[in-house]
């Protein structure tokens, strides 16, 4: 049996990234786990924030952002982006995070995150207390020892081994082993309903 939750903000897995907004040494981080893409064509990512929150304002002021997926050994440093602010800390500086410029903005992006996406916002949308910041990707960045050695085109995902975040439980999580691949893993099943048609 099933027991109803009513509306709830809950869905999970779900990426604990790291936004980094600001430009320079004033940069800041906070972890966002409310993230998702919204487009292919054109590359469209969105974020949600509070808007109370300092990056909020530093996002709406420069119009830019920056994406950081860390490995799940990071998880200490990425809960401590989320429970601090940056309004009191410099938490690049307190975590010795490395900010390294951006290729196309003026926002870094963080060397120790092995993914990193640049993102420039075309449209905000005011969702409540929140704000759905909606950005195209302008560059993506992948540390080199990712990459699949039998397919230099191949994201290996079990050595980037992201981290994710169940909202629910409050718990951080690796994703463990690989079950299947996607547009292959259901086709035994799509031949077996097609035989039977």
């Amino acid at each position: 049996m099933k027991k109803q939750l009513g509306p709830t903000d809950v869905i999970f897995p779900v990426p604990a990234a790291l936004v980094v907004s600001g430009c320079g040494a004033a940069a800041n981080i906070i972890t966002i786990a409310w993230i998702g893409m919204l487009s292919s064509t054109p590359p469209t990512i969105g974020i949600s924030l509070r808007k109370s929150r300092y990056s909020h304002e530093l996002i709406h002021q420069q119009q830019e952002f920056t994406v950081n997926l860390p490995s799940a050994q990071l998880f200490r440093q990425v809960d401590f982006c989320g429970i601090t602010s940056g309004r009191k800390h410099h938490k690049a500086q307190e975590l010795g995070f490395t900010l390294l410029p951006g290729s196309v903005i003026n926002t870094p992006i963080l060397q120790e995150c092995p993914y990193n996406i640049e993102c420039k916002v075309t449209r905000e949308v005011e969702l409540g207390d929140y704000t759905l910041f909606m950005a195209e990707i302008v560059e993506t960045h992948i540390n080199e020892e990712h990459f699949d050695p039998a397919n230099r085109a191949k994201i290996n995902i079990a050595s980037l081994d992201p981290l994710v975040y169940c909202a629910v439980v409050r718990e951080y999580w690796s994703l463990g082993e690989q079950l299947g691949k996607g547009f292959d893993a259901g086709r035994a099943i799509l031949d077996a309903v097609q035989e039977k048609g």
